[in-house]
């Protein structure tokens, strides 16, 4: 027992570094040793999963749900070996529901769920999956986007734009690329007592982005105001500034504010950003809001965001094939950007390209549940409620 323990230890160790090969040839050996362990069928399953090997992938998992019916993260690594494989939704359908009924709360398994019924052409059922999901957690970016794709099939692209706009607001990507462009980052630190911070306005300028950046926008609008008081014609404070009234939903002022800043440094592009956002919630300014991230992408070239931002903005414009280009551009720069795929789907439904946009959000969903270290928190609860 104590041999078969330490070499799926090892076999865990291998596929948390990554070191895949190496990891599956581990759980073989753990496997020799002891046949009927669901927890290195499970690990072996998702294995397979990494490398696309979809059929030794779902012979695991079943193997393992068939050993322990609760094992939780085996139905994950089933579900999606059946979505990636294709063309066996029924299954699929099964897996998702039955995961949802062993893990009630996990937002995710609903989210499938109805990927599974709408590429099964259930709509309807599709739809109650996605608003499920969003009742356990309103800020569920990718069933809102499922959402949009789905009024978009029902009732076209001016019906489904509100729903990507949302979703795009519920995307905590469109706020990680404000503060690349202010030159802020999560470097694992606190953010500092306002009181403590120095009467200078490089530390109360860092100390306010640290404190928006974990959503304390009073402190972070107290600081600002002080560098405001010394100097009302500093860009960088009003693109902040400008940042925290879009937090508020008060469009309107920040639209002033990065106006206020572009007209004292065109070199501000926290401003230009903010300004392109607030465009954005206009209906009425959405040319305006595609010039404006049309700059932003040519300043950032490098960053998918701005392309994505650009590509929404055309969609309202009904300017399919030049969205369907920065889409494209996009998930070239950053090929994990669920945000892309799925707005280039919606693109390639309106070109009667149903099969394609299928491919794309079965991409999306790969890259979000990768993101989301789905696999290894399933994995370790139930590991640990079996020790």
């Amino acid at each position: 027992m104590a041999e078969r323990s330490q070499q799926l230890a090892l076999a865990e160790g291998l596929a948390r570094q990554g070191q895949v090969q190496p990891a599956v040839e581990a759980c073989y050996q753990a496997l020799r040793l002891d046949e009927s362990e669901a927890l290195t069928h499970c690990l072996l399953a998702d294995l397979m999963l990494t490398g696309d090997f979809y059929d030794e992938a779902i012979s695991s998992a079943a193997r393992a749900i068939e050993m322990d019916p609760s094992c939780s993260p085996a139905y994950l690594a089933l579900g999606l070996a059946y979505d990636r494989r294709g063309g066996m939704w029924d299954q699929s359908i099964l897996v998702w529901h039955e995961l949802a009924e062993v893990e009630p709360d996990l937002v995710t398994a609903h989210v499938q769920l109805g990927e599974a019924f709408s590429a099964a052409a259930f709509d309807d059922e599709a739809i109650e999956a996605w608003r499920r999901a969003l009742e356990l957690d309103p800020a569920e970016a990718r069933a809102m986007y499922n959402l949009a794709v789905a009024a978009l099939k029902k009732e076209g692209m001016a019906t489904a734009l509100p729903g990507f706009r949302k979703a795009g607001e519920l995307d905590p990507s469109q706020d990680d690329l404000f503060f690349s462009l202010a030159g802020i980052c999560d470097d694992g630190n606190p953010a500092p007592d306002p009181a403590e911070v120095a009467p200078e306005r490089q530390a109360r300028l860092d100390a306010a982005g640290a404190l928006a950046f974990e959503e304390d926008f009073f402190s972070a609008a107290e600081l600002i105001r002080l560098i405001l008081d010394e100097n009302p014609e500093d860009p960088e404070a009003l693109g902040l500034v400008a940042y925290l009234y879009l937090k508020q939903e008060a469009v309107n002022e920040a639209m002033a504010c990065a106006l206020r800043a572009l007209s004292i440094s065109t070199r501000t592009p926290t401003a230009v950003y903010c300004l392109g956002v607030a465009f954005s919630k206009r209906p009425g300014l959405s040319r305006n809001a595609t010039r404006v991230f049309a700059a932003l992408a040519k300043a950032v070239p490098k960053q998918p965001m701005p392309h994505v931002l650009y590509a929404e903005s055309l969609l309202g414009l009904q300017r399919y094939a030049h969205a369907q280009q920065a889409y494209r551009t996009a998930i070239a720069l950053d090929p994990t950007c669920v945000r892309a795929r799925f707005g280039l789907a919606a693109v390639l439904m309106t070109e009667g390209r149903f099969a394609e946009a299928q491919w794309e959000i079965r991409r999306a969903a790969y890259y979000d549940t990768r993101r989301q270290g789905l696999f290894w928190r399933l994995y370790d609860v139930y590991a640990e409620g079996r020790a």
